[in-house]
């Protein structure tokens, strides 16, 4: 029987947003349980709610590595809404992404950067620079490395057709 989809086995269905039970009447306390997310989002949105001056505690766990779900637990006070509250935080997260990009951009378009050009990290670049620091080291040319392997080839071929008892044709 082919193994469940991780998110198929999760206790949650449905949105991407539920409120676990066990929360308060007026949702002063809940507990949400955010589906297909992690630390990046469940760490941004408790130091965004910590902002929050009505919050008085707010904290997220990863209820189980190979789970794709965190758990937000926010706690009001003056009987506000944990509701409202993570609406909030959620507009707020989008507008200071909305700032940021925009700001980038603007430094895009102005040009204001250093560009570095970084050199390539293929393997064929790669090797190439460390023959050339090899040949101007006095170590030897890739060529003499191509020309003594073809030969150690060649040796080894003929010491095992020799074990074999066959000669090589030269």
């Amino acid at each position: 029987m082919a193994q469940a989809n991780r998110h198929e086995i999760a206790p949650v269905f449905g949105d991407k947003v539920q409120i676990l039970p066990g929360a308060t009447d007026g949702f002063t306390q809940a507990t949400f349980c955010i589906i297909e997310e992690d630390h990046t989002l469940g760490n941004l949105l408790r130091w965004m709610l910590m902002k929050n001056p009505a919050v008085e505690f707010c904290g997220y766990s990863a209820p189980h590595p190979s789970e794709a779900k965190i758990h937000l637990r926010v706690q009001m006070y003056d009987g506000k809404s944990a509701v409202d509250a993570l609406h909030e935080a959620l507009n707020n997260c989008e507008d200071m992404a909305t700032v940021i990009l925009e700001q980038y951009n603007e430094s895009l378009e102005k040009g204001d950067f250093e560009r570095v050009d970084d050199d390539k990290h293929d393997f064929d670049s790669v090797n190439a620079r460390l023959w050339a620091q090899k040949e101007a080291q006095g170590k030897g040319t890739y060529d003499e490395f191509l020309e003594d392997k073809r030969r150690k080839d060649e040796a080894e071929a003929a010491e095992a057709a020799k074990k074999r008892g066959k000669a090589i044709k030269r």
